[in-house]
C-alpha cells in the first residue's frame, strides 16, 4: 500500500499537458486562470478630457461665442478661436488646442455668448490623455487569476485578448443500490465533490449515480472522455464491488486511515480514481489528493500544511491507530487543537464539526492542514 503523497506523485505524472484559449478581456471572469503578458498600445484614455461641465477654451478671455459642443463618446477635433468655445461634460473628449475648462457655475449664457463673472484660470480642468494607463504600459499575468479590483480595470480594456490556461475537466460516477427513496440519507459524496471542484473553477463534464453494476460501471468509464475520472464505491471486495482484476492499477490501496482502498489506474492517457464510499474517505481524498492534482496542474504548486505540533501536546490515544491517518478535529489556536475521538470513517459529523485535517505519519509531529469551507 502506498503512502497518500508517494501515490499522488504518481499519479501527476499522467496530467495532461496545460492547454489555452484566448479570451478578450472584457469577458474575462475572477474564475480564469490567466498566463499572459500585453503591453498597451494606446493611451487610456486616447485624448485629453474636461473634469467638469462647462466650457473648453484655448485663450483667457471674458466672454466667448458657442461654436459647438464636445461628446463623451467620440472625439470631435474643434477648431475654434481666442474668442470662441464648446460645451464640455464631464469626461467628454477634448482636443490638445484646449487649454481650460471654465465650470458652468462661473460664467452665464445668453444665447450663444458666454460671460466670465468669476473664473481665475488658475486650475484648467482637464484631465490628460494617458491619466489612467500609458501607451507602452506592459501588464504580467503569470498563472493567476484576477481579483474583483482587477477585473474591474481588466474588463473596461477594448481589443485585448489574453491566454487561458484551461481547467482539468471531470467525471464523477457515484455508485450504490442502497440509495433507494426510502434509504435514510441521500448520496451526497458526489455532491460535495461537485461543489468543490466548482468552487475551485473545474469543469464538470457528467456527474451520474448508477447502481452497482459492473458493466454499466465499465461503459460509463468507457465512455469517459475527461481527464480525470472519478468514481465514489465500489472499492471494497463484497460480491457488487467493482472487479478490479483486468486492470494494471497504478494505485491500489493506501496506508491511509481513511481512505486505505483508493485504487487508481491510467487507461488512453487518462486517470481513474477510484474513492472509498464512506463519506470521511471521500471528503479527505477530495482535499487532499484532487486538491493536489489541481494544485500541481493549474499552480506547479504542492499542498502545503498550515503548521505543526507536538504529538505530546495532544490528548489522543494514537497506538490505536495502525495506519497513518488522517483525523478530524477543532482548531482553536495553532498549539490548540482538539482531535475527535471518534474517528469512524462513516460519522458523517466528524465533517461538519471540524475546521482542520490533522495528519498522522507515525513520527513525533502533527501536521495540520486548515480547512477553508
Amino acid at each position: 500500500m502506498d503512502d497518500i503523497f508517494n501515490a499522488i506523485r504518481l499519479i501527476e505524472k499522467y496530467l495532461p499537458k496545460p492547454t489555452y484559449t484566448l479570451k478578450k478581456t472584457k469577458y474575462l471572469t475572477c474564475k480564469d486562470l490567466i498566463n499572459d503578458r500585453f503591453t498597451l498600445k494606446e493611451n487610456i484614455p486616447p485624448y485629453n478630457q474636461s473634469a467638469m461641465d462647462g466650457i473648453g477654451v484655448i485663450s483667457k478671455k471674458n466672454a466667448y461665442i458657442l461654436k459647438g459642443k464636445t461628446q463623451l463618446d467620440k472625439f470631435i477635433d474643434h477648431k475654434i478661436k481666442d474668442d470662441e468655445c464648446v460645451i464640455v461634460k464631464t469626461g467628454s473628449l477634448i482636443p490638445n488646442s484646449i487649454k481650460y475648462i471654465i465650470p458652468k457655475e462661473t460664467y452665464f449664457q445668453n444665447k450663444n455668448l458666454f460671460h466670465i463673472f468669476k473664473y481665475d484660470f488658475k486650475n484648467t480642468f482637464i484631465r490628460k490623455k494617458g491619466h489612467v494607463f500609458k501607451s507602452g504600459q506592459k501588464f504580467i499575468l503569470k498563472n493567476r487569476n484576477l481579483s474583483e479590483k482587477e477585473l474591474f480595470i481588466f474588463n473596461s480594456f477594448k481589443d485585448i485578448s489574453v491566454k487561458i490556461k484551461n481547467s482539468l475537466s471531470f467525471k464523477i460516477i457515484s455508485t450504490g443500490n442502497e440509495f433507494t427513496k426510502n434509504h435514510f440519507i441521500n448520496p451526497t459524496n458526489a455532491s460535495y465533490l461537485e461543489n468543490y471542484l466548482n468552487s475551485h473553477n473545474q469543469t464538470i463534464d457528467k456527474n451520474i449515480h448508477i447502481k452497482d453494476n459492473q458493466k454499466i460501471l465499465e461503459r460509463e468509464l468507457n465512455n469517459s472522455k475527461s481527464d480525470i475520472t472519478i468514481v465514489i464505491g465500489g472499492t471494497g471486495k463484497s460480491e457488487d464491488d467493482f472487479d478490479f482484476r483486468n486492470f494494471k492499477l497504478l494505485v491500489d490501496g493506501l496506508n491511509l486511515k481513511p481512505g486505505r482502498p483508493f485504487k487508481s489506474f491510467i487507461r488512453n492517457n487518462q486517470i481513474f480514481l477510484f474513492f472509498p464510499g464512506n463519506p470521511c474517505s471521500s471528503f479527505v481524498l477530495t482535499n487532499i489528493l484532487v486538491n493536489s492534482l489541481i494544485l500541481k496542474y493549474q499552480f506547479s504548486k504542492v499542498i502545503n500544511f498550515d503548521n505543526e505540533i507536538d504529538i505530546e501536546k495532544i490528548k489522543f490515544n494514537f497506538k490505536n491507530l495502525m495506519r497513518k491517518s488522517f483525523l478530524f478535529g477543532f482548531m482553536k489556536s495553532d498549539q490548540n487543537i482538539k482531535i475527535f475521538n471518534n474517528q469512524e470513517s462513516s460519522n458523517i459529523s466528524n465533517i461538519l464539526k471540524s475546521n482542520c485535517l490533522i495528519y498522522f505519519n507515525k513520527t513525533k509531529k502533527l501536521k495540520i492542514y486548515k480547512l477553508n469551507d
